[in-house]
């Protein structure tokens, strides 16, 4: 829509001055000190006003009029033929200021609140300061229903975008409900302008009453209110439509009789809405018939685009809103408008209201050519903006899909709507999914405990407590214990490739992806067919090896008879070697060292020497090893890490250059006759990135299916495994054994479905926690799964609140996790990630603070190299498309809360936006 260039473009008429002061006070609620009132007419303005602010009232109209206003006549100059509006000043002595600015749940009103309720910019308290002026707490928070139907409404901006068929198909899914009871459904068709379930009416289901008889006679009843709403309720029964029975039973209340009832209409849902005392009279009313007819929930279907046929209805936070639109941009922008004046609207409730009126958009008419093209993206982006969100985390709005078939195009009836729309897969499913959480039997699910039952709060502390050390014994693998192991695909590709030949690859994974953790458990397995053993191979069917530990983690003892001694021993009895040549934990710490002080020719033989040493053969070679193995009919598996804890810093010399010998060991071994040797290299990917400069990419696609990473479901086999150990779950299955589903449902137990109840908008808890805890790439990594849960336990072991049954961790809880989980994460990061911690350094170092995602390179004190690093592990995200400036790098969750970022508002939403456009759908 066009924006006028300047104030005075717009004032033509004495009504574009009123509409003008309504926007800069917000509805008359952001008055300046000393104004008590303001009343537009056609003949002029009056302001009754204090004798204060009188000497300032000048300055207020200038700074809303501009050169329009005349401080010497006291008049505004219109446009047209330069007419003046006169003002007209009542200066009053001080008294209390009256409550202003009553909203009604109408597009009139609701138009003038601020998008921001923040934002004084419009106040004018440059020229008096403002005051602190509310909206009438009665238009603003009508009471809550107590038993009876939920409501449900359906807008959209435009026609023709499948709104009445996206209702139709709810109520499908309501009939089809399989739980017990009878299911009873009301739908109200409210668009008294074009129609549409109305048509779908066959004779023997057309009642005698429609929407436009149920306000004229709600509006002037004519035997009292209740005797309306029995007579409607009546009316409604002998026409319902039963499926089968009167189990499922479907009642209608049509727009109109005939088209001409509409085109005479003296009453309509703006005049309920208008009432001083109650403007939610309608939704009330709609509520009480439902409960007359025993209805489980009022469908209501909505007059399209900005109407204040809609509006009451629209704007009442107590009715779970659908907004249906096609990506096309005219449908997008209007809606986008709805969305954000909606915002604005609940923004004004109170806190405990808000979370509950959040929309659902419905993205209608998809097809795969129209989820792949610029536009879907753009409508997901545009719509997200217009009603933003404080958590990152959480979804502004809950976002559906409908995809387009042809076959519902043609629907003439309620029967045929009723049997062909589960046909409409995505949006059939979500919509079963919303009828099952209606209908949930247990009625306490989802619902809170009190905080006084001290058994319950007691016994979900006690499953925290255990679920807090369980955490604790596994975050780092360098511990005295070693947790049972999870057979993840990375681990089981290489059972599947080398249950009889020797494993000879790069084991590469990201920081906390479980590198360590499984080197000692191939350590701790003391042979290579033990180890696919614990894997879930048949031991039968492998060939074996013995295990040698050639470098490993600080953090790893190396006692006489500890893990690592007890398998080299092993390994080097087997060819009868000597266990004297064997070198401590320090001893091969202090051999790396004097060769980064003194580098040899080729760091190839210093490893492959330092290896021979250790087997007995004195500046022998990998061969001298290997004829030895073969000469005993043995075999061993070479196993390294901790590179990262000898060499701190890979882009330096000559620490790269030995890195990337010791990383091309597989080759050498791969050129011995006959290899009795086998090797496994853990290492971090960022090692690999520095060190291999040539054909990185070719080196990382080689060993690409041992590569050690966590997909949604190995990360929820993962939260499955640690919970059972924690003493969660009765079901003695194997996390290897449960299928997605399975594992989700075990799930809820741990976190709950959803973070509210469930038939909240909120985000599915693993969903959720999937997302808090991955990069913008969709990685995740195992440690940071399991400190998550660890700083959740914890903080549920001090909370006293109520929570939902069935189920530890509550959501107060999980939120109050991720920023501890990121700012353990980023202390540990900053000390083994060179460039990261290059990085917060110089942020340090130049007093960069403040900083909000997404943010740009030069802001952040970032040069080509460091970024380039940073994003190539995942730290940071550039988003290249869009129309962001420099402006265009993000962080995910788990980084930004330790690097002290803030998120702006074009952030909120941006964020999962990028998540979802990278993976294509966010899992789980």
């Amino acid at each position: 829509m066009k924006e006028h260039n300047t104030l005075t473009d717009r004032l033509l008429t004495w009504l574009d001055i009123e509409r003008l002061l309504k926007q800069r006070t917000a509805l008359w609620s952001r008055l300046p000190t000393g104004i008590l009132s303001v009343d537009c007419f056609f003949t002029g303005m009056e302001i009754r006003l204090t004798s204060e602010a009188s000497q300032k009232i000048d300055l207020w109209l200038e700074s809303i009029f501009g050169r329009a206003y005349s401080p010497e006549s006291k008049s505004i100059q219109l446009r047209i033929g330069n007419a003046s509006y006169p003002i007209e000043l009542h200066v009053e002595a001080e008294s209390e200021v009256l409550e202003l600015g009553r909203s009604y749940p109408l597009w009139r009103d609701v138009t003038y609140i601020a998008v921001d309720k923040n934002d004084e910019s419009n106040s004018g308290e440059d020229a008096i300061s403002a005051t602190p002026l509310t909206l009438s707490s009665a238009a603003l928070k009508p009471t809550r229903f107590t038993g009876g139907p939920d409501l449900v409404s359906f807008h959209s901006f435009k026609g023709g975008v499948g709104r009445t068929t996206a209702l139709m198909t709810y109520v499908s899914a309501c009939l089809g409900n399989k739980s017990p009871g009878a299911k009873k459904i009301l739908v109200v068709d409210a668009d008294l302008e074009a129609p549409g379930v109305s048509f779908w009416l066959d004779e023997a289901n057309q009642p005698n009453v429609s929407f436009v008889q149920f306000l004229e006679a709600l509006h002037y009843p004519p035997a009292g209110l209740e005797a309306s709403l029995d007579f409607f309720a009546e009316e409604l029964r002998k026409t319902s439509l039963s499926l089968g029975s009167l189990q499922r039973e479907l009642f209608v209340l049509p727009a109109a009789l005939d088209l001409a009832e509409i085109q005479d209409m003296p009453v309509v849902p703006e005049h309920l809405a208008r009432d001083p005392i109650n403007p939610w009279k309608l939704s009330d009313h709609l509520h009480a018939l439902g409960k007359r007819l025993g209805a489980d929930v009022v469908f209501i279907d909505l007059r399209a685009g900005l109407s204040e046929l809609a509006s009451p209805i629209l704007f009442d936070p107590r009715i779970d809103h659908f907004f249906v639109t096609t990506v096309a941009p005219q449908s997008v922008l209007g809606m986008a408008e709805v969305l954000r004046r909606l915002y604005a609207n609940n923004q004004l409730l109170p806190d405990d209201w808000q979370d509950a009126a959040r929309p659902t958009v419905v993205l209608s008419l998809l097809t795969k050519e129209l989820r792949d093209a610029g536009l879907y993206e753009k409508a997901l982006k545009t719509l997200g903006a217009a009603y933003p969100t404080e958590d990152p985390l959480t979804p502004s709005v809950q976002w559906l899909e409908a995809e387009f078939l042809s076959t519902l195009m043609s629907i003439g009836s309620l029967r045929e709507a009723i049997e062909n729309l589960p046909q409409s897969q995505r949006l059939f499913s979500s919509a079963t999914d919303w009828a099952h959480a209606l209908y949930a039997q247990n009625p306490l699910e989802g619902s809170q405990l009190s905080a006084t039952d001290t058994s319950e709060v007691l016994a979900r502390q006690k499953s925290a407590e255990q679920l807090f050390e369980v955490c604790k014994a596994a975050e780092f693998a360098e511990g005295n214990q070693a947790s049972s192991i999870l057979s993840t695909e990375p681990l089981l590709n290489l059972g599947k490739h080398f249950a009889h030949a020797l494993p000879n690859v790069l084991m590469i994974g990201a920081k906390g992806a479980g590198k360590t953790f499984t080197f000692r458990q191939v350590v701790l397995a003391g042979s290579w067919r033990n180890f696919l053993g614990k894997l879930g191979f048949d031991p039968t069917n492998t060939g074996d090896a013995s295990i040698f530990p050639a470098l490993w983690s600080d953090n790893i003892t190396d006692k006489p008879s500890g893990e690592i001694k007890t398998a080299q021993s092993r390994a080097v009895e087997s060819i009868g070697g000597d266990k004297k040549s064997l070198l401590s934990g320090n001893e091969l710490r202090k051999h790396i060292e004097a060769a980064l002080q003194d580098p040899p020719k080729y760091w190839d033989d210093f490893w492959d020497e330092l290896i021979a040493a250790q087997f007995g053969f004195p500046h022998g070679s990998l061969k001298d090893v290997n004829e030895a193995f073969i000469s005993k009919s043995v075999r061993t598996v070479l196993v390294f890490d901790g590179i990262e804890d000898v060499f701190s810093d890979a882009d330096v010399y000559p620490a790269g250059d030995a890195i990337q010998a010791l990383l091309r060991l597989p080759n050498r071994i791969d050129e011995l006759a006959n290899p009795h040797l086998g090797a496994l290299v853990f290492v971090r990917i960022d090692y690999v990135q520095s060190t291999i400069r040539q054909n990185t990419g070719q080196w990382l696609q080689r060993f690409q299916p041992f590569r050690l990473h966590w997909n949604a479901e190995s990360f929820l086999r993962l939260a499955y495994m640690l919970s059972s150990q924690a003493g969660l779950h009765s079901s003695t299955r194997s996390p290897e054994s449960l299928h997605l589903e399975e594992l989700k449902l075990e799930l809820e137990l741990l976190w709950g479905k959803k973070l509210g109840n469930e038939k909240s908008k909120e985000a599915h808890s693993a969903r959720w926690v999937y997302a808090a805890l991955c990069d913008l790439k969709g990685n995740v990594q195992a440690r940071d799964l399991v400190r998550f849960l660890k700083f959740a336990a914890d903080e549920e072991v001090k909370r006293t609140g109520p929570t939902a049954p069935k189920r530890v961790l509550a959501p107060e809880s999980m939120r109050k996790a991720v920023p501890r989980c990121s700012e353990e994460k980023v202390t540990e990061a900053k000390a083994e990630i060179a460039s990261l911690r290059r990085w917060s350094e110089l942020m340090t170092e130049k007093n960069i603070r403040n900083l909000k995602v997404p943010f740009s390179a030069s802001l952040a004190g970032l040069d080509a190299g460091t970024l380039s690093t940073l994003q190539e592990i995942g730290v940071i995200y550039e988003d290249l498309d869009g129309k962001l400036g420099d402006e265009r790098l993000f962080l995910p969750e788990i980084y930004r809360y330790g690097l002290g970022f803030e998120t702006s508002a074009a952030g909120r939403p941006r964020m999962q936006a990028l998540l979802k456009k990278n993976i294509g759908v966010i899992p789980l």
